[in-house]
């Protein structure tokens, strides 16, 4: 199943109907217009597309939804605390695209380092990879991230990268990690709570 953030909201596609969102049968790419047109002008919090062939839905959407590639970190340190940035008033992670001939991999990194003025990051293993439809120009495009676990040793104070209008650069202490997640993003928010708050997947 795909699992798509749509204005704060969540567009699911897979084969089989799904309990607790709006269920619509894929009859061609219509079908997804409408879907991302009643997320973003209804108060419905979920729609779920289903069809036997999710892998061709799937494909319908990037012709839709122009795909866009970025890569980002879950940065700890050895005092167990956690790389946040603030952008536009939002708790976030550092992450930014991929440029031309980029792995996954070198753009988390570069971009971990670039917007938080630290260096030598060793990066551990991937984690998960989000999805993310915005608006630009009228024209619809498909965020795709990849996440990747990071450790950090060093003594560096993180500092924003002002002129991609981040504000804070900072460590967070888990214990104050959730008073962050009411003004973040959905798609950070399951991110950070899965493997975060949970200790489900870290490994220290």
């Amino acid at each position: 199943m795909y699992k798509i953030s749509v204005n704060e909201r969540f567009l699911t596609l897979g084969k089989n109907k799904r309990k607790g969102a709006i269920n619509l049968p894929y009859e061609n790419s219509k079908t997804l217009v409408y879907a991302l047109d009643i997320l973003y002008h209804t108060k419905v919090n979920s729609i779920h597309v289903y069809s036997s062939e999710t892998k061709k839905v799937w494909k319908k959407l990037q012709k839709i939804a122009t795909p866009v590639y970025a890569a980002g970190g879950l940065v700890n340190n050895s005092k167990d605390n956690y790389l946040f940035i603030k952008r536009n008033g939002y708790w976030d992670l550092p992450k930014g695209h991929v440029e031309e001939n980029e792995t996954f991999k070198k753009a988390a990194k570069r971009e971990v380092e670039e917007e938080c003025s630290i260096s030598d990051l060793k990066l551990k293993k991937y984690l998960t990879t989000t999805y993310h439809v915005y608006q630009s120009e009228k024209k619809y495009f498909l965020k795709i991230v990849q996440w990747f676990e990071m450790k950090y040793d060093g003594n560096e104070k993180p500092k924003p990268q002002k002129n991609e209008g981040i504000d804070k650069a900072q460590w967070i202490r888990k214990k104050d990690i959730p008073k962050l997640m009411k003004k973040t993003y959905v798609n950070i928010r399951e991110l950070v709570g899965t493997y975060v708050l949970t200790n489900s997947r870290i490994k220290k």
